[in-house]
């Protein structure tokens, strides 16, 4: 009878623990379905790259940059006497070095309307007024150019659709005409003339440019861009040979210009 017992009591308590392990992974599974959900971080926001980097062989565009302009008189008795505004406008044309669009020969055709100021001592005549033998006269230059760059041009690659860009290269100008207007005294008064055709300049500019700037893709084929550059010339801006001479400072007249573009371009590739 005492076995038997002990047999039904040790039946039970197994059978109790059988319902407590049974209950366990349910009281887990309540809990855990009182637990906050787990937290993700939040997709951060993908930008779609329009352009991939691979260029065409020639690319062409437009181009616009206003320009402020001065003089750096080298003679004896020239001084540099204030600033211009102007223009460059024209087609750039780059020629692409490798299949991508980072490294490129940049060309083109364009249109410099330039020059600056200089005081400087001279004789002047006007008919019917009268004549001065040393008067001081200032005189603002206004040429135009026929210009064809040739330098190298560097570019980033995608910075989400912005590329950085750096230039440098030469300016192979022709000049086209000279407008000049002089300021001085005659007499007691002020006179200002002006003149559309200038013979004292040289017909040919040299000049170094250097810049940074960046591009936009618009879409795959076409960027707008910002340039920055400083242009100096190296070439004098006067005729040499005596042609130019200033009778009453006895000097055969020397300038060179610089200049700050600010370059607004559209590229098609």
């Amino acid at each position: 009878m005492k076995r038997i017992f002990s047999i039904v009591v040790l039946i039970l308590i197994g059978f109790c623990f059988g319902l407590s392990a049974q209950d366990m992974p349910e009281k887990k599974q309540k809990r855990r379905t009182h637990q906050a959900p787990p937290r993700f971080p939040e997709p951060r926001p993908v930008t779609y790259i329009k352009d991939k980097g691979e260029g065409a062989a020639i690319n062409f565009g437009l181009s616009f940059a206003p320009t402020f302009c001065w003089m750096y008189p080298t003679s004896e008795g020239y001084s540099r006497d204030g600033a211009v505004m102007g223009m460059r406008y024209g087609i750039p044309l780059n020629i692409n070095l490798t299949h991508r669009k980072s490294y490129y020969v940049c060309t083109g055709v364009y249109v410099e309307q330039i020059g600056g100021k200089l005081c400087y001592r001279n004789g002047v005549s006007i008919p019917e007024v009268g004549i001065s033998e040393n008067s001081e006269v200032h005189t603002a230059f206004h040429p135009m150019y026929l210009t064809v760059p040739l330098g190298i041009t560097l570019k980033t690659r995608s910075m989400n659709n912005f590329f950085l860009c750096g230039n440098a290269g030469v300016y192979n100008s022709l000049l086209l005409k000279v407008n000049t207007i002089d300021s001085y005294v005659l007499g007691s008064e002020m006179w200002t003339r002006s003149k559309k055709t200038y013979k004292d300049a040289s017909t040919f500019k040299e000049a170094f440019f250097a810049g940074l700037g960046f591009e936009y893709s618009v879409t795959p084929t076409m960027r707008a861009g910002l340039m920055a550059n400083y242009v100096q010339t190296f070439t004098n801006f006067f005729k040499g040979g005596n042609q130019a001479y200033n009778s009453v400072l006895k000097v055969n007249p020397a300038t060179t210009m610089g200049y700050f573009e600010i370059e607004l371009h559209i590229n098609f590739f």
